[in-house]
């Protein structure tokens, strides 16, 4: 004769955990619906019925389309840097450092994140606000680049910081060059983009001078700091 285990209560969430559990649902429902319609067409109706939530329940959390489109701008950012931090940590130890960076870049910028975070660029050069959301949180993003820099590159900062304006500027343009490309084309292509700024990354070995060179070269160009 067996005897069944009586059923342990399903522990019941907080009020905090369950507000926190839908504010995350409306934020990737954002994000989902900025990747699928594109900003412009992204509205509350879409995110809440993707969310699987009541408009009531947007509303208690996003007053309007606005706060809720600017909340996700900060969302997927954070998003962003916990994904890229996780695979980093996570690849073979044997892997080449600067070569799983770039390859987990890419694997954001060329995904979901990249795409969204197109899409708010572009809508940015027409909302002041969102224009300032989008500035604070690149900021972030460059400030969190030089801190995971600092953890594995003796560049000086100046110098690690320009090699990592001119990965995310190439990546970027890879985003971009895809949309209107053929896909066979496009693949080719952004192989060979990719391998190349690798070797671009391993050339700052055998050349340690030439981002300091490049620095010299524009220092005129760039806003005194002292001042």
């Amino acid at each position: 004769m067996t005897t069944r285990r009586a059923a342990l209560p399903r522990k019941r969430r907080s009020q905090a955990e369950r507000s926190a559990e839908t504010k995350r649902r409306l934020l990737e429902a954002t994000i989902d619906c900025i990747v699928a319609r594109g900003y412009a067409r992204t509205t509350t109706t879409e995110i809440v019925s993707r969310a699987g939530l009541t408009r009531g329940a947007q509303l208690h959390h996003f007053v309007d389309r606005d706060t809720l489109l600017l909340a996700a701008v900060d969302y997927l950012f954070e998003c962003g840097i916990k994904e890229f931090n996780r695979a980093f940590a996570a690849r073979a130890p044997e892997r080449d450092e600067n070569e799983a960076a770039v390859d987990l870049s890419w694997q954001a910028f060329g995904g979901r994140f990249g795409i969204a975070w197109l899409e708010m660029l572009v809508a940015s050069r027409a909302d002041q606000q969102l224009a300032n959301a989008v500035g604070t949180v690149a900021t972030r993003f460059g400030q969190k680049l030089l801190e995971f820099g600092s953890s594995f590159t003796s560049l000086p900062v100046e110098e690690f910081a320009l090699s990592q304006s001119f990965e995310v500027a190439v990546m970027l343009g890879l985003l971009v060059t895809g949309i209107a490309s053929d896909r066979g084309e496009y693949e080719a292509t952004r192989v060979a983009v990719i391998e190349l700024l690798k070797e671009f990354i391993h050339a700052l070995g055998k050349d340690p001078g030439m981002l300091a060179r490049v620095l010299r070269k524009t220092a005129p160009l760039r806003p005194d700091r002292t001042r």
